[in-house]
């Protein structure tokens, strides 16, 4: 890891502002799981409003939603909202994904970039049944990557200048260790799938049906069947649909 992120051994609460994202700095090198740095964000940003924490690369346009939730990094947004928003196809009618995926450095949901649009105006509408009337969306630069987005949201976000100058600090840090973590879970389901395991279950992700898969790759469907029967196996999964979500948030398959 760069020298640059290791930080001093955890400090008590911290009181200043440098030292409050010190501390959390701190916190976030030393989270061993993604459900773990989604446990310090949220912390992070409690006193700014906000309830709800999302982190995620930008999908290819006509991703399928499978591939779609394989593209969520950091998780903590509702999950009613969530079945809703990817159920009616809303990634990509949303403003936010929109100035996300042109580089817009950061904005609020209220902004009149996102509210110029019908489409913002609705779902944006509708994000505040479920707790998510206030938002802040950052877009973060990413090495081999398009854009991520980091957004926080809740019922009425209270962000200052210096706090959003902070939350810049401790938000790029997380999408950092956030796609390291996806890395070594990538590198490690690799080593488990076989090429063309691989390549059966991208197609499957994409819609296909077995014996089409079959017929495309000059195979029997018993083969198919074996195959998608090691997937399942080798990624710890209870079907075959668990196997490609766990692949896809793998970055096992696109």
């Amino acid at each position: 890891m760069s020298k640059h992120w290791i930080l001093p051994g955890k400090p008590i609460f911290p009181r200043r502002p440098t030292e409050e994202i010190q501390y959390f700095l701190t916190e976030l090198e030393e989270a061993t799981t993604q459900q773990e740095l989604v446990d310090v964000l949220i912390r992070y940003v409690q006193p700014f409003g906000a309830t709800n924490v999302l982190v995620g690369t930008m999908p290819q346009l006509g991703a399928t939603k499978r591939q779609q939730l394989g593209h969520v990094l950091l998780n903590a947004w509702p999950n009613d909202w969530s079945a809703r928003y990817f159920s009616m196809d809303y990634l990509f009618k949303d403003p936010t994904i929109k100035l996300v995926r042109e580089g817009l450095e950061n904005f609020t949901w209220s902004d009149g970039e996102v509210t110029r649009l019908k489409s913002g105006i609705s779902i944006m509408g509708e994000a505040g049944e479920f707790g998510l009337s206030s938002g802040y969306t950052m877009t973060i630069p990413s090495f081999g990557y398009e854009n991520v987005g980091f957004s926080i949201a809740g019922e009425r976000l209270e962000l200052s200048p210096e706090r959003k100058r902070s939350l810049g600090v401790i938000a790029r840090f997380a999408v950092y260790r956030g796609l390291q973590f996806r890395r070594m879970l990538q590198n490690g389901a690799e080593l488990k799938l076989t090429a063309r395991e691989r390549e059966v279950l991208q197609l499957a992700a994409e819609g296909w049906k077995e014996w089409q898969i079959a017929d495309r790759l000059g195979i029997t469907s018993h083969a198919i069947d074996k195959y998608m029967r090691s997937c399942r196996d080798k990624l710890s999964s209870r079907n075959t649909n668990h196997a490609i979500a766990t692949a896809l948030r793998k970055g096992v398959i696109s």
